[in-house]
């Protein structure tokens, strides 16, 4: 008893150091009042189940939820100020999509996504063409998909081994960004 006790303590200190060493990058210590449980924010291990977000979806207090700007339709996230089927709304379609409004040609600085105007370099959908969705772990800058992680801490700087940034949409929600720029 006593052994398979100090074996699970061992275990848990295991798994301590290398969730520290995955997502932290060496920044924060086990126990440390000042580091947050990522786990409330983290889309590749979500909650208390570590569920894995789709990638539509973000982490938000430890439960997958539709990414800033998508509203959940159903089962899906949509872009409801570009989605044809759900322009500006639930239920309202239009053949053409821009601003939540149906309209008769896509606005400059977007392109057309099978009947969505969006801005393919900060689409989390169509990030930098037409149907390429970023991953849950991942945000689109300029037209490309940049990984990240969630920082240990809710404010910049938070000791990110490349930049600090804050989430798209989640101004309390500090991300390590792999990339030199910001979302």
């Amino acid at each position: 008893m006593k052994r398979a006790l100090l074996l699970s303590w061992a275990l848990a200190l295991l798994a301590c150091g290398e969730q520290r060493v995955e997502l932290f990058d060496a920044c924060a210590t086990c126990g440390d009042a000042s580091v947050v449980d990522v786990t409330q924010r983290d889309p590749e291990r979500c909650g208390p189940t570590l569920q894995h977000c789709e990638d539509d979806e973000y982490c938000i207090a430890g439960a997958c939820v539709c990414r800033p700007s998508l509203t959940r339709i159903g089962e899906r996230c949509v872009e409801t100020s570009s989605d044809p089927d759900h322009c500006g709304g639930e239920a309202r379609a239009c053949s053409l999509c821009a601003g939540g409004a149906c309209v008769s040609a896509c606005p400059a600085a977007t392109t057309e996504c099978e009947g969505a105007c969006v801005d393919t370099r900060t689409s989390p959908l169509h990030c930098g063409e037409c149907g390429r969705p970023c991953g849950s772990d991942a945000t689109c800058v300029d037209g490309v998909c940049v990984e990240f992680r969630p920082a240990p801490c809710t404010s910049c700087p938070c000791g990110c081994a490349r930049a600090c940034c804050t989430y798209p949409g989640r101004p309390t929600d500090a991300i390590c960004v792999e990339g030199d720029a910001c979302p």
